[in-house]
């Protein structure tokens, strides 16, 4: 099951942390683009040059990515009653496409490379292997810290984020590799080669950014052991629950919308099939980390078990706390 927000979703902490941590996002790509774009020009490497131009695609994605995190914060309003939680996901479609054409064009001029037997000359080139080394060190910092507060906020846009910046280290080390060999062999084919294989690599570094954004915008449901633990969640208040149906769920951005319809004994009173639903939603709630949760109460269709029974399961779900005490606000009838 996906791991719970340590920080509530929805809560001004999460809307802060997210916001740091998009800008601490981009104020990094673009430092890193700046000193291996200046490397690359300096060294003649075409690995280099492909890594910086990885970090303009870094630049793309966290400039949408603080962009959308600010938007999908806004409140809910008249012409969005259920939030803006999904500009999260267009903008991760689009800086997936963005990322998918960096690696075409990176490959495309690795093979054009290759064709002239192109290869990096010059002094840069040992400078070209300082600046990877203290490249990767950075990428796998900075990417330490996006994964932490993604996972903290439960924001797909930083995880995704995170991610990327975690494949300049991988592509990194490549580079460093090929760089390191050319300074001892002078293969011609070694600089190209890799930065073919980088441009490959950011290619299907994209394919799942892509493939995630486009479920959220479809409204893909949640993982089906999440789905299970909430269907666990109902069952346990059964016999107080006669049956459950419908159950729903979706994600927009950092947030999780759950509804289903819920079956308690048609002798309850309104009051207590209220207290039924909201003790479900708070649970459920608790499940998902500050989740969107919204029930309808019907009335069950099987046959009665007997006074008695009825009256213990009233008893049981007067035990509830009230709506409102456990932090649920009661729904409008």
């Amino acid at each position: 099951m996906r791991q719970v927000p340590t920080i509530p979703s929805g809560t001004a902490e999460n809307r802060r942390v997210r916001l740091s941590t998009a800008r601490f996002s981009l104020g990094s790509a673009v430092s890193l683009c700046l000193v291996k774009l200046v490397t690359g020009i300096l060294s003649g490497s075409l690995a280099v040059l492909a890594s910086a131009m990885d970090n303009v695609a870094d630049i793309f994605m966290s400039a949408v990515n603080l962009f959308a995190i600010a938007k999908a914060a806004d409140p809910a309003d008249v012409k969005h009653p259920y939030g803006h939680g999904k500009v999260e996901a267009a903008a991760t479609m689009f800086q997936g496409g963005v990322i998918a054409l960096t690696g075409a064009g990176v490959g495309w001029e690795a093979v054009r490379r290759l064709m002239r037997g192109q290869a990096p000359e010059g002094a840069g080139l040992d400078a070209g292997i300082l600046v990877m080394l203290v490249s990767m060190a950075a990428s796998w910092l900075v990417s330490s810290r996006i994964r932490r507060a993604g996972e903290a906020t439960g924001s797909s846009a930083l995880l995704a984020d995170s991610l990327h910046f975690r494949t300049d280290l991988y592509a990194g080390a490549g580079i460093l590799a090929s760089l390191v060999l050319f300074r001892f062999t002078g293969w011609k084919w070694l600089d190209p080669g890799i930065a073919l294989a980088v441009g490959a690599y950011i290619l299907i570094a994209a394919l799942p950014l892509l493939g995630g954004a486009a479920r959220d915008l479809m409204d893909t449901g949640l993982p089906p052991e999440t789905v299970q633990a909430i269907g666990e969640v109902i069952d346990r208040h059964r016999p107080m629950v006669r049956g459950w149906h419908a159950l729903r769920t979706r994600r927009s951005g950092s947030e999780i919308h759950v509804d289903f319809h819920v079956e308690v004994c048609r002798e309850t009173t309104l009051e207590e099939a209220h207290r039924v639903a909201d003790h479900l939603e708070h649970e459920i709630n608790t499940l998902l980390g500050n989740a969107h949760v919204v029930s309808h109460v019907d009335p069950c269709q099987m046959e009665c078990p007997g006074s008695q029974e009825c009256a213990r399961m009233k008893q049981m779900v007067r035990e509830f706390a009230g709506p409102g005490r456990d932090g649920v606000k009661r729904r409008k009838p």
